[in-house]
């Protein structure tokens, strides 16, 4: 059980990071950013204007939503004079010396879709001089149909919004390891060179200060995890409403996946947290030490996932899902893409719950005697002795 003065220590540690009205006003200025350069790209979007496009008379092309195309009687010169001028044309497009000419006062966003509308017409034009029909110009180039069938009735399928959903799971596991990877190190080799271990020895034992700092730096990952999910939720709801006009629609969210994400992600927090807190506190000046790279180990799970995620099913996956140092990364983002039974998803975290004690109990015995040595770094074969000790508090 957590004591009350490691939840002292963790309401400290949280607080320390936490300053509620600072957040809320960068939240506010990167929402009105965020709506900001979205008005501006509103405003200034070209595709919803319609532009007229001077054309010689043997061309017959179609008009279309965005292009006007007219066949002036006056001659070429006349054409773009006027066209100089910002008169009647947005484009004049011309046959010179054997080639197709289109002239514009300057670059716009709308010309690569002007050109692909002409291409479109020229294509079947050359079609037509082959003896080629209409449909048998479209019927060759179209790519040959090939599906895929996956017999796995558990997979969830390869371009499904789940996909979308287990990297999303690293980016905010990547998120949350990286804040507590920066405020532990801070706050235990800070903690260690202004000599302050003998004043808090004497209030409260090594373990509840690893505990505290392991349980508040874990609340603060986990807190920029969540607020990273509200920004990515915003942010799609804005491109879907306001850019490409689409309803608002959340049916795409796997509650069950989310359900499930919450503790793992916790849980594999506390576990990289423990392993941290030990590491720092056997650091004497992080500016000098390399043990400081050490942490960064814990980041590895994310990058195994990523080796694999295109095998869900495969058995590096499913190995990977099961073994507590990698199943918080593995376990949703496999969830996410395949039907995995609750009774495994519950004994995975049983398993990574347990490992996530024994590691409290390594990184306490570590914590003892690392803030207690000054001077000097510990040898590793002096971390293995302390962590395979039997003195933790």
């Amino acid at each position: 059980m957590i004591s009350r003065q490691s939840l002292i220590v963790a309401r400290w540690e949280f607080l320390r990071f936490f300053k509620w009205k600072q957040q809320l006003i960068s939240y506010l200025l990167m929402l009105a950013v965020m709506g900001g350069v979205f008005a501006w790209v509103y405003l200034t979007d070209e595709s919803r204007q319609q532009y007229r496009i001077a054309v010689p008379g043997s061309v017959v092309v179609q008009n279309t939503e965005q292009f006007e195309f007219q066949r002036p009687s006056i001659d070429l010169s006349q054409q773009l004079q006027q066209l100089r001028d910002h008169q009647t044309w947005h484009a004049v497009l011309s046959y010179q010396d054997g080639s197709w000419v289109l002239h514009t006062g300057a670059s716009s966003k709308w010309l690569p879709q002007l050109e692909q509308v002409l291409q479109s017409y020229f294509q079947l034009q050359r079609a037509g001089d082959f003896g080629l029909t209409d449909a048998q110009l479209t019927e060759l180039q179209q790519p040959a149909p090939i599906e895929r069938s996956f017999l796995d009735d558990d997979f969830k399928g390869e371009d499904t919004p789940e996909k979308m959903i287990a990297f999303a799971v690293l980016i905010l596991l990547l998120i949350g390891l990286s804040t507590a990877f920066g405020q532990i190190l801070m706050s235990i080799t800070g903690e260690k060179q202004q000599r302050v271990t003998e004043q808090l020895y004497a209030i409260l034992t090594p373990q509840q200060w690893m505990d505290g700092k392991v349980l508040g730096h874990s609340l603060s990952a986990l807190k920029a995890m969540l607020t990273t999910t509200l920004v990515m939720l915003v942010f799609f709801l804005v491109v879907s409403v306001l850019v490409a006009g689409e309803a608002m629609d959340l049916s795409w969210l796997n509650w069950w996946v989310i359900l499930w994400l919450i503790p793992f992600a916790l849980a594999g927090v506390l576990l990289c947290a423990c392993f941290m807190g030990a590491i720092a506190a056997s650091i004497d000046d992080p500016n000098t030490s390399g043990k400081g790279v050490v942490m960064m180990v814990t980041w590895l799970p994310l990058l195994f996932t990523y080796l694999v995620i295109d095998s869900p099913s495969g058995w590096a996956m499913t190995l990977l899902s099961w073994l507590p140092v990698t199943s918080f990364a593995v376990m949703p983002v496999r969830m996410s893409m395949v039907e995995v039974p609750w009774w495994q998803l519950s004994l995975s975290l049983a398993l990574l719950l347990a490992t996530v004690y024994y590691m409290r109990r390594l990184g306490g015995r570590i914590f003892l005697r690392g803030m207690q040595m000054y001077g000097k770094e510990p040898s590793w074969g002096d971390i293995m002795r302390w962590a395979l000790s039997r003195k933790a508090d």
